[in-house]
């Protein structure tokens, strides 16, 4: 069971060191490290995060927003798969099994040119991996936030098909959002989790989430709310995080939940944490 933050959240004021007891303090034990400027992270923290681990710490990676191994740019790809593969050397180096990666853009979205960017994500990722010793790290592409970014729920489902290492990370938030508002009760959510299950089941057990409520628009995210926030017109932030916290458990999933709540991620995290053991 692991239900953690993204990144160091804005309401702890102290060292790195310090936001890990922090974090266990709210019963919290998980971590997503935003490698935002890259795949970089200095010996003093690589040192803290392997020190983390033994404690009984569980650790992710999120990608650069900048890699794109779906573009049609035959140069844009090829950094990205050399930046992937800088990312896999320090997971590996640091323990960590779970990279997570926005599939990217960039591409005509049509349905014949998204069919091109995934068929062109499918063939990079599976070039790069079978190029360098992936050891025990799994990739994740996470479903995208605006309709026109690549990432659909199908899309997910095809690159964790099609690519040996990907496995889904499935952003409840982006699904809802890139649906115009999908996620309406527990039995949608339900629903669509088992379609993956179905598809993929042999990769279902190591799914991967990202949770929390979000404002959208006709394209899709506008923004991550904070934990409790209510939508601009009054109405309650969705999707829903007791029917989630409600469908692992009634589909028996071993949850790794991270909160990308806005400026509240560690409230968040504890929320379905605590919802999660008391039901």
């Amino acid at each position: 069971m692991v239900f953690g933050v993204a990144g160091v959240p804005t309401n702890y004021k102290g060292k790195f060191a310090g936001v890990f007891p922090w974090l266990k303090d709210m019963g919290l034990n998980g971590f997503e490290i935003q490698c935002t400027y890259g795949f970089k992270i200095s010996e003093d923290r690589q040192e803290i995060i392997k020190k983390m681990q033994n404690e009984g710490f569980y650790f992710s990676m999120h990608a650069p927003y900048y890699i794109n191994l779906g573009s049609l740019n035959n140069a844009v790809v090829g950094r990205s798969k050399s930046n992937m593969k800088e990312g896999i050397e320090l997971a590996k180096s640091l323990g960590i099994n779970r990279i997570i990666f926005h599939p990217g853009g960039g591409h005509d979205n049509t349905e014949e040119g998204r069919i091109r960017a995934i068929n062109q994500l499918v063939d990079a990722v599976n070039e790069f991996t079978s190029e360098i010793d992936m050891g025990d790290v799994r990739l994740y592409p996470e479903i995208g936030g605006k309709t026109a970014s690549l990432g659909s729920l199908d899309e997910i489902i095809e690159i964790c098909k099609r690519c040996k290492f990907c496995y889904p990370c499935i952003d409840i938030a982006h699904l809802h959002a890139r649906e115009i508002g999908s996620i309406t009760t527990k039995e949608v959510l339900k629903e669509k989790l088992t379609k993956i299950k179905n598809a993929i089941p042999e990769k279902f057990k190591y799914i991967h989430f990202h949770a929390y409520t979000i404002n959208y628009g006709d394209k899709g995210e506008i923004k991550h709310l904070k934990h409790g926030e209510n939508m601009p017109d009054g109405s309650a932030g969705m999707p829903n995080l007791d029917d989630f916290v409600a469908v692992l458990k009634e589909m028996n999933i071993e949850p790794w939940v991270v909160s990308e709540a806005l400026d509240t991620q560690e409230l968040s995290a504890k929320y379905m944490r605590d919802l999660y053991v008391k039901s």
